[in-house]
């Protein structure tokens, strides 16, 4: 299936200066603006050439502002601690010199030390045996909500291919939604630091959703507006982007306007690669977007 952008484009940074970068908008959201998840590889990749050989281990974002496609993105890298084992790096992305978006990182040396992982991946199908997105979008097209087939019909971020779809699509439930995804042209991306920038633009996508599912169809439409508003994300273990993974999303809670998604990215032999939070915007119509 195709996907709206190639990894060369979303990492692609013109170097301004010492911890100075700036990029294009890229491909617009469901909202036309620029989506987030590109806004975080954008700002991970910027600290990155701040910092020699140290893998990111999390990352912490606030969306501050709406993106606007049509305008070059900033991206200014301050540095705020470096020492034997740690880095730590603030990112700011500002367009017409207005701030858009901030990101904190830390990096950490590899070094010997406890391990253990109590998380267990689902018991889902492979990819293989899943439905792509958009076959599943053109199957049920008489059923569905009409955003489901602006929104989910075309070109995605990544390929997506969602488990028992139905249960989102047409009904109402306090469950949780599981996809495989993978972003193919991360097949060129030698760099182990750089898939992390790949798999921070993957994290964004259908994670808040999943906090609309039990109160109506779980994206923006005549209903809703969902908009990120923060996001968190640990990286646990390297994985390649290229290869499908398992969001694995939850909802714990949502009020006063406001939502909460977790998730847990797994690889296909059940490794945990990541954790993820986000907290969006929550906000019913009464009147289409």
């Amino acid at each position: 299936m195709p996907t709206r952008e190639a990894a060369a484009d979303i990492l692609h940074l013109h170097v301004d200066g010492v911890g100075r970068f700036h990029a294009d908008g890229g491909a617009k959201n469901h909202i036309g603006t620029i989506f987030g998840g590109r806004l975080i590889a954008q700002s991970l990749a910027a600290a990155i050439a701040t910092v020699a050989d140290m893998p990111i281990t999390s990352a912490h974002v606030y969306f501050l502002a709406a993106g606007q496609v049509d305008l070059p993105v900033e991206y200014r890298v301050d540095c705020l601690r470096d020492s034997r084992r740690f880095a730590n790096r603030q990112v700011m992305a500002l367009q017409e010199g207005q701030a858009i978006f901030t990101l904190m990182a830390q990096f950490h040396a590899p070094e010997d030390g406890f391990v253990h992982q109590h998380a267990m991946m689902p018991d889902v199908p492979p990819p293989e045996a899943v439905m792509p997105l958009q076959q599943y979008v053109r199957e049920m097209e008489a059923q569905i909500d009409l955003s489901a087939i602006r929104n989910f019909s075309g070109a995605m971020p990544m390929e997506m291919r969602p488990i028992a779809p139905e249960r989102y699509f047409m009904e109402r439930t306090n469950g949780s939604r599981d996809f495989w995804f993978r972003l193919p042209s991360a097949v060129m991306v030698d760099d182990p630091r750089l898939q992390q920038c790949l798999l921070a633009y993957a994290s964004d996508y259908w994670l808040g959703g999943v906090m609309a599912i039990p109160h109506v169809f779980p994206t923006n439409g005549r209903e809703l507006l969902i908009s990120s508003l923060d996001h968190a994300l640990w990286f646990h273990r390297p994985a390649r982007c290229d290869q499908w993974l398992l969001h694995h999303t939850v909802s714990p809670s949502a009020s006063d306007g406001l939502g909460l998604a977790q998730g847990q990215i797994f690889d296909r032999e059940g490794r945990l690669i990541a954790s993820t939070a986000q907290e969006c915007l929550l906000r019913r119509l009464s009147s289409p977007v």
